[in-house]
């Protein structure tokens, strides 16, 4: 594999998880503001479960890192773009895990009627998607920087 496919595949991954996201912090979001409490609710603790098990979700979402580990190895750190829009992408991610995995157990453990707290948890879940999506957004910018020089 020459090293400029290799870079192709690894922004490729980039772009799948800012797609992603931005599907999250845009569809799915709309879509569980226009439910009641607990149908958002369940329709989250099914979506994160889900999530979880899923081959795909698993593996796209990690592409990144796995595929950055032997491109750097065998092609050191001269791709300054493209390592910075990785480094952006994984500081987003850590950030937003940080914030919404509390987030998913809380929803997971709310009473269906407490609807003030259940809708405070959402409303900054859908905040972090939205704020992941972005940083996503711009780590595909930045590593696009590497292939337009």
């Amino acid at each position: 594999m020459t090293k400029t496919l290799a870079g192709i595949l690894l922004f490729a991954s980039l772009v799948m998880n800012a797609t992603l996201l931005i599907f999250l912090a845009g569809v799915i979001r709309r879509v569980m503001n226009e439910m009641d409490g607990p149908a958002a609710q369940q329709f989250l603790v099914s979506l994160v479960r889900h999530s979880k098990k899923s081959p795909f979700m698993l593996t796209a979402l990690n592409i990144p890192f796995i595929g950055a580990l032997p491109y750097f190895y065998f092609y050191g750190f001269a791709d300054h773009w493209l390592l910075a829009g990785l480094a952006v992408w994984l500081v987003a991610g850590s950030i937003a895990k940080a914030i919404k995995l509390p987030v998913y157990k809380a929803v997971a453990t709310l009473e269906t009627h407490d609807t003030v707290r259940l809708r405070d948890a959402l409303h900054r879940m859908n905040a972090t998607n939205v704020f992941q999506a972005i940083l996503n957004t711009a780590a595909v910018l930045v590593a696009a920087i590497q292939f337009a020089r």
